[in-house]
């Protein structure tokens, strides 16, 4: 029987080789297509269908620190330095992985009083998400 709903506690967030260990956000997994007008002339309804999908940027929000040479922030920008797409990788807790690959970058947000600082990387995607279901229990 299926759970209702699943926890963001255990998400795993990769990006090339890296596992982030601070991430506290990431957006939309996938993306709604364009429509296009199919209404002919004869049509009393109008009419449309899927164009090209549009899965925008993949963002993550992470907790900043730059103190140690595994950080985060280094592990991001040292993606983005390097300028080449690699993989992105989401797997929730019960066991779905969702993959894609793009270009990271990363920036600093804003802050605020009383707030820790946090990062963002931005994945600029090159392919559409492949989704891994989970292994069938029992």
């Amino acid at each position: 029987m299926s759970k209702q709903g699943v926890s963001t506690i255990g998400v795993d967030v990769k990006l090339g080789t890296s596992t982030l260990n601070y991430v506290t956000e990431f957006s939309d997994i996938g993306g709604k297509p364009s429509t296009l007008d199919a209404t002919c002339m004869k049509d009393t309804v109008k009419k449309s269908v899927p164009g090209v999908q549009d899965a925008a940027d993949f963002e993550i929000t992470y907790l900043f620190d730059n103190s140690a040479a595994d950080s985060d922030y280094r592990k991001v920008k040292t993606l983005q330095t390097a300028g080449a797409a690699v993989a992105v990788e989401v797997s929730l807790p019960d066991g779905t992985k969702f993959a894609s690959t793009g270009y990271v970058s990363t920036y600093v947000t804003g802050g605020k009083v009383d707030e820790l600082v946090s990062a963002k990387a931005v994945v600029s995607l090159q392919s559409d998400w492949t989704v891994t279901n989970p292994a069938a229990n029992g």
